[in-house]
């Protein structure tokens, strides 16, 4: 008899090996937590073509949980009073262990392979939403001076 698993998505402990993570119940778990995280990413990936800089207020300390390596993760990013919106989220994403843990956890959960990219972004969308926001921070910065 195969030992006993855990399925931290169906949250149940089964005995049927690999089996499980082929079951409906299992599929239809996995595809709502999916549809649960997507909305967060997308408006992520919205935010590389146009970075959004905001002043700092204490709801940009919000964070969300990342399904695919089972951690939390600030959705902002802040610097002094400015905040970056899903720069946190942005830099999650970008990072090589958020890769190696998407293909670990698409691996084990028989997700479907379409979908993976959509929870992924490339280290030079990451840099290209850096330069923009950096350049925008700097005339932020530049037009407190003048408007004082």
């Amino acid at each position: 008899m195969a030992p006993a698993q855990r399925c931290p998505l169906c949250r149940q402990t089964f005995f049927c090996g690999r089996g499980h993570v082929y079951s409906r119940k299992h599929q239809r778990q996995l595809k709502e937590a999916l549809e649960r995280l997507l909305p967060q990413v997308e408006a992520a990936r919205k935010a590389i073509r146009a970075a959004q800089v905001e002043r700092y207020v204490p709801e940009h300390e919000r964070c969300c949980w990342c399904l695919c390596c089972g951690c939390e993760v600030r959705e902002h990013l802040s610097h002094g009073n400015l905040t970056v919106l899903y720069g946190g989220l942005l830099e999650h994403l970008a990072s090589p262990e958020h890769k190696k843990a998407t293909n670990k956890f698409w691996w084990e959960n028989k997700a479907e392979v379409q979908m993976k990219e959509k929870f992924l972004v490339t280290p030079q969308d990451y840099a290209r939403l850096c330069g923009s926001s950096a350049s925008f921070f700097k005339l932020l910065q530049i037009s407190k001076k003048i408007f004082k």
